[in-house]
């Protein structure tokens, strides 16, 4: 049987739960093994398992299932929450969007009192026989439940979309399409749209920083990537990289607010601009991974979705006055990017020439 194991998030990885199943349906099946997501490519790189688990495409499980639906035989999705609830929702939403494929069964959490789903009457001997053979290589006890496919909370009134975000914690970030756009002050806030624009977040707190990054794009609710809290929970030791020996011409990268898609924008980069501050953390802490420097543009404005970042060696990090960011980073990319997202510049001068475009809105300067 060839079966597709489509991992979601780091903390999978991070508790060594994905590397060991993983083993488990390798003895005796063809497998073939695929992680989307930013943080969980990380985890991916941070455990050395870069070999076993592809990580080249930044496809949702979804994507990643429904493009594999005709080279396997069983689809199985190994996730584990943030609570063993939020982790059920999830898979829900993810089973509302296969298309007719193989059964398809969600293991969440197999090592904190976890469970294996299955969403179809027809995927439940799959479901048995994932059990049996989890219980008898490792000792996985894991009960079987039935699940019905769900897809986000969304319900119109009138002009009105309104989004609710299941298993959000007061306190916690909401990230919407990459974006910060507030936090939650109680559990289900609600995103209320009109026009494909954001007019409301019921049950939180609008950054309004982000409802304006937000105002110029069209935000279809139902499609939407809404997530919330920090983005890497669990305990990991970073793997890095040493960043390489200097070239008289570098092939530069901007990044601007959109951490997220940050291994899809610096193929090929030697060196990172990024723009913000938790765009630069994020950014940064990935990079590391990979040897590659940034020149990170920031105003103080961090809200912590990552903590314990890391920054590469020969990164430099430009603190400016509060709101300047977008201003400095505009600068950059219109005057030295020449309004391309990636570039071949030459390096010596280089982190002189976005000094001088910052130079007046400097707060300080940290090298690394």
């Amino acid at each position: 049987m060839r079966i597709g194991i489509v991992l979601h998030g780091p903390e999978i990885v991070d508790a060594g739960s994905a590397q060991r199943i993983i083993g488990i349906f390798k003895l005796k099946h063809d497998i073939v093994v695929k992680l989307g997501g930013t943080m969980g490519r990380t985890a991916v790189l941070d455990a050395g398992l870069e070999d076993l688990i592809d990580i080249s495409q930044g496809l949702t499980p979804s994507e990643t299932i429904n493009a594999l639906k005709d080279s396997i035989d069983l689809a199985i999705l190994l996730n584990q929450g943030k609570t063993p609830e939020t982790g059920k929702q999830f898979g829900r939403i993810v089973a509302s969007k296969l298309e007719d494929s193989a059964p398809f069964i969600h293991i969440e959490s197999p090592g904190h009192g976890g469970k294996i789903i299955y969403y179809s009457p027809g995927a439940k001997k799959c479901a048995e026989y994932v059990k049996g053979i989890l219980g008898c290589h490792d000792n996985y006890d894991l009960p079987i439940e039935s699940g019905s496919p769900l897809p986000p909370d969304v319900r119109i009134d009138g002009d009105t979309i309104i989004r609710r975000i299941a298993g959000a914690f007061p306190g916690e970030n909401i990230r919407l399409n990459g974006i910060i756009m507030g936090t939650a002050t109680q559990p289900g806030p609600e995103i209320v749209c009109k026009g494909g624009r954001v007019v409301e977040l019921r049950g939180g707190l609008i950054k309004l920083h982000g409802i304006e990054k937000l105002r110029n794009r069209k935000i279809d609710l139902f499609t939407a990537k809404v997530k919330t809290g920090n983005i890497r929970r669990t305990r990991h030791r970073a793997r890095i990289k040493k960043a390489p020996s200097q070239s008289p011409g570098k092939t530069v990268a901007m990044i601007d607010h959109c951490a997220e898609s940050t291994f899809e924008l610096i193929k090929g980069a030697n060196l990172v601009i990024t723009v913000g501050d938790d765009t630069t953390a994020i950014a940064a802490d990935i990079l590391a991974r990979l040897g590659i420097p940034v020149i990170g543009i920031t105003d103080g404005d961090l809200d912590c979705i990552l903590e314990d970042a890391i920054v590469p060696s020969g990164s430099a990090i430009i603190r400016v006055r509060e709101g300047f960011d977008d201003i400095v980073g505009k600068e950059i990319f219109e005057k030295l990017m020449e309004g391309e997202q990636k570039v071949l510049l030459e390096s010596n001068g280089l982190l002189d020439r976005v000094l001088a475009l910052a130079e007046k809105y400097i707060v300080k300067i940290k090298y690394y």
